[in-house]
């Protein structure tokens, strides 16, 4: 019984904090089931030839996989040229249209380009399109393709074909082509054949030979680099690259399950051979499983070192980081949720790839949680991502599914740039520690069982004085009699206060996560980490605090993260049991106190009868949290008196005492003994804030 208790002094300040604001993890997250994609029976720049005016067609396309049983809504962006009824498209006049299947819950759209023509023998209109043609933005592609060898970095150079027609269909189909080198094309009536020699960029007009007006323009970006079509390609580039070779993405590496999708390949070796990963040593405080003797290393599937252009492209790692099994929800035994395989004499995960993240420290049963695996991991300085969707796992009905399938991109480099891509599904998406300058730059970053964007330092201090004047704290009549400050903060050295860590996100929208979208990070730094009670040498001297972390958060940043308050828990940051019961924790009572005594009625929105909360930006860890974030240059943190963060129509600042009875009411003599005296902060939108709604999604905008 006095290890259970001991144990719950440990792991409740953290569970407290999450809880009384009521943004804690979502145990079983149900949201709608999420399509991959939306197939098209056109091309990214496509034409319809009509007889006469108001005549129909069918649009066609397809739901992946079909059994999302999603339903595809069509949409024309101008009617005086195309009507669109449901699935029938009526010509009205001769035009360019933008055609929208968008499905309808509003989690996916795509669009094509589209040149409505009469039938008629006088060229209107050119169709080009890239023999391997890109997703979305401008074309990427590179200078060289692997040669045929699966080993070394052999390269040969790359021939790219346009593909064009001349509408309407009976008009003689030779086509000249402007913007490109000299030298470095040739026209095989309307076939287009480009050897690029050199970089740069080209806006490529392709025209009929016959009537000048009828032409077609495209950009084409080359670069000193490799096209990629396959797993094969992409290790080789990445991981078996000593140095890293600048990508241009010209496929999906899909699951499986996907290859549906248009211009897909499997993600994972032709021959059927296991998949790669790449070894590191864990970057977080791993001195709890030094001083065990345990495991200190993670696994990172992708490695990127050099810049990757993805062309609107996917690379989905499900086949490697989806656990292989499947059990009943805990919290609703109609819903299957994905668990790793486990050896029932080691207990150790059986799954290559997915497991939980590693211990920052374990006692009488309960573990709070560190690193985890990372599915992508960019390893070096000045790398950019761009025009990419990176996934760990496919789509999922429920958050517990990501509990296993480790953090989507892990950034190690100072430098980074990730921009116009969407990062999705993952226990966390995006991980930067001590980094300088990320810019993170119109992307969607999407689906994570913890944290969206988790940010912090791999640098810590310990103690600055310390509590032995408190030697017998453990006989105190009064837990509160046991508070000494650990941390005096005009002691700690100058490079804590400065810090190592720091990013912009600009004009990015944040949607669905378990905790909150953005969490700045920090070591546990209470008194039963500094000197645990008894003889567990293990945890002695665990007590820190983390360098200083900074965030911008720049232009329009949104947070699509309204969730049910009734669902959540924190159950993947803090893990286990102890004595045979599972931790657990009435956090739906604490959330209604905490908003009825200082929320001022501000913190819960009412839907349709159903209690939300909004999660965008919490900071976390330990109480001695020096991170800050600015948000358009205005710092969000309530640190009382008169800084009093960002308090406006759509946003509220918090700060929250640990040591608050009223709130915490008998708890309270334990929240610091794990975490320090500090309080937590957070930002959220009022629930005022109608500017997102409950149901919005930035995939439907």
């Amino acid at each position: 019984m006095k290890n259970r208790i001991l144990a719950i002094m440990l792991v409740l300040p953290l569970l407290i904090a999450f809880a009384a604001m009521g943004f804690t993890k979502l145990i079983s997250l149900t949201i709608p089931q999420l399509a991959e994609d939306i197939r098209l029976e056109y091309e990214l720049n496509e034409a319809f030839e009509f007889d006469n005016f108001n005549q129909t067609m069918k649009l066609r396309g397809q739901v992946i996989p079909e059994s999302s049983g999603e339903k595809i809504t069509w949409a024309s962006s101008d009617e005086s040229i195309a009507v669109v009824d449901g699935d029938t498209l009526t010509f009205i006049n001769e035009g360019t249209v933008t055609i929208t299947a968008s499905l309808e819950n509003g989690s996916l759209k795509k669009s094509f380009t589209a040149m409505l023509v009469l039938a008629g023998d006088t060229p209107k209109y050119i169709k080009a399109n890239l023999e391997n043609p890109n997703e979305k933005g401008d074309a990427v592609i590179g200078l060289y393709d692997y040669s045929n060898s699966l080993e070394g970095d052999g390269k040969k150079p790359h021939t790219e074909v346009i593909n064009c027609s001349v509408l309407p269909s009976k008009s003689p189909q030779d086509v000249v082509v402007e913007g490109l080198p000299v030298g470095e094309y040739s026209v095989d009536g309307s076939r287009v054949v480009f050897n690029p020699q050199k970089v740069g960029e080209y806006k490529v007009t392709i025209r009929s030979t016959e009537v000048a007006e009828a032409f077609t323009e495209m950009n084409i970006r080359v670069i000193n680099g490799v096209n990629v079509y396959s797993y094969e390609d992409l290790l080789r580039a990445t991981n078996k690259s000593q140095g890293g070779t600048d990508m241009a993405l010209r496929v999906n590496l899909e699951s499986e399950a996907n290859l549906g999708r248009k211009n897909s390949r499997h993600m994972g070796y032709a021959s059927g051979d296991a998949y790669d990963y790449v070894p590191f040593e864990s970057t977080y405080d791993t001195d709890f499983l030094h001083n065990m003797g345990k495991n200190t290393q993670l696994k990172a599937a992708i490695v990127f070192k050099s810049d990757l252009y993805g062309n609107g492209h996917t690379i989905n790692l499900h086949d490697f980081a989806y656990p292989s099994e499947v059990y009943p929800s805990e919290s609703n035994p109609k819903q299957m949720v994905a668990i790793p395989k486990i050896d029932p004499v080691t207990g150790e995960s059986l799954d290559p790839f997915a497991a939980d993240p590693l211990s920052f420290v374990t006692a009488a049963g309960l573990t709070v949680h560190g690193q985890g695996n990372a599915g992508f991991m960019i390893n070096k300085d000045g790398v950019t991502l761009d025009n990419v969707v990176l996934k760990n796992c496919n789509n999922v009905n429920d958050l517990a599914n990501l509990n296993y399938v480790g953090t989507v991109l892990e950034v190690v480099g100072d430098g980074v740039t990730i921009k116009n891509s969407t990062i999705q599904n993952g226990r966390t998406v995006v991980r930067s520690f001590s980094n300088k300058d990320l810019l993170i730059e119109d992307c969607i970053l999407a689906y994570a069982r913890e944290f969206i964007f988790k940010q912090g330092s791999n640098q810590f201090v310990h103690p600055t004085q310390s509590p032995e004047a408190y030697a017998d704290w453990t006989k105190a009549k009064d837990w509160k009699d046991a508070e000494p400050e650990l941390f005096d903060y005009d002691k700690l050295p100058q490079e804590a206060k400065d810090g190592d860590s720091t990013a912009t996100i600009k004009n990015t929208s944040f949607y669905t996560s378990g905790i909150f979208c953005i969490g700045m990070d920090t070591h546990f730094g209470g008194e039963l980490l500094y000197k645990w009670i008894g003889s567990n040498s293990q945890i002695k001297n665990l007590a820190a605090t983390s360098y200083k972390s900074t965030l911008w958060l720049k232009g329009d940043v949104r947070f699509y993260d309204w969730k049910e308050a009734k669902n959540m828990d924190s159950s993947t940051l803090i893990s286990g049991s102890s004595q045979g019961a599972k931790f657990t924790l009435d956090i739906y009572s604490l959330l209604k106190k905490y908003d009825s005594v200082y929320g001022g009625g501000k913190i819960i929105k009412m839907y349709k009868g159903v209690e939300y909360v909004n999660g965008a930006i919490s900071f976390f860890g330990g109480g001695n949290n020096l991170s800050d974030v600015f948000l358009n240059g205005t710092s969000v943190k309530n640190t009382g008196g008169d800084h009093t963060g960002i308090n406006d129509d759509q946003y509220m600042s918090i700060s929250i005492s640990l040591t608050d009875q009223t709130v915490f009411e008998s708890l309270e003599s334990a929240m610091t003994m794990a975490a320090g005296n500090g309080p937590f902060y957070f930002c959220i939108y009022r629930n005022t804030y109608d500017g997102i709604g409950i149901n919005d999604s930035p995939f439907s905008e």
